[in-house]
């Protein structure tokens, strides 16, 4: 009898019939079964961390995704950047990706008050979200002591 069950999915003659798509999350339930593991950690491994690293796996987890529209995004400029310097061709202003770039490099806050108030808005946010994680913590600790 052929051990077939101990094989991995990868190295059996049906990986030859399954698509694109389920060969990516096939590659890809190892990464999900990371992200969970680590949301499951005790506590000496605080919730802020967890925030970052789960935002870097889930960077990992999209690239498949991401590669590709990045690729498309730069061959799309660099066909307006031809069109616009040796053809002429004007696009219109929603697929304008070039203007649009330009825009947001030199973009500037010219009102002081309105950047204070921004700052000052970002950084609320951030204490805030900064409590919550470690009431998050302390609540997990309690709870740790109390059952165990």
């Amino acid at each position: 009898m052929h051990k077939t069950w101990k094989k991995p999915l990868h190295k059996r003659k049906v990986w030859a019939n399954i698509s694109w798509a389920g060969r990516l999350v096939y590659y890809m339930q190892p990464l999900v079964e990371h992200l969970f593991d680590i949301w499951l950690q005790q506590l000496p491994f605080p919730t802020i961390l967890k925030c970052i690293y789960s935002c870097g796996l889930l960077f990992f987890l999209l690239l498949p995704i991401l590669y590709p529209m990045m690729v498309l995004g730069l061959y799309y400029a660099i066909f307006q950047y031809v069109g616009e310097t040796h053809l002429d061709l004007v696009f219109p202003p929603n697929w304008d990706l070039l203007s649009a770039a330009t825009y947001l490099w030199h973009f500037e806050v010219t009102n002081k008050k309105y950047l204070l108030f921004v700052t000052m808005y970002i950084e609320r946010y951030r204490v805030i979200i900064t409590a919550i994680s470690s009431t998050v913590d302390y609540m997990r600790m309690a709870l740790c002591l109390v059952f165990g």
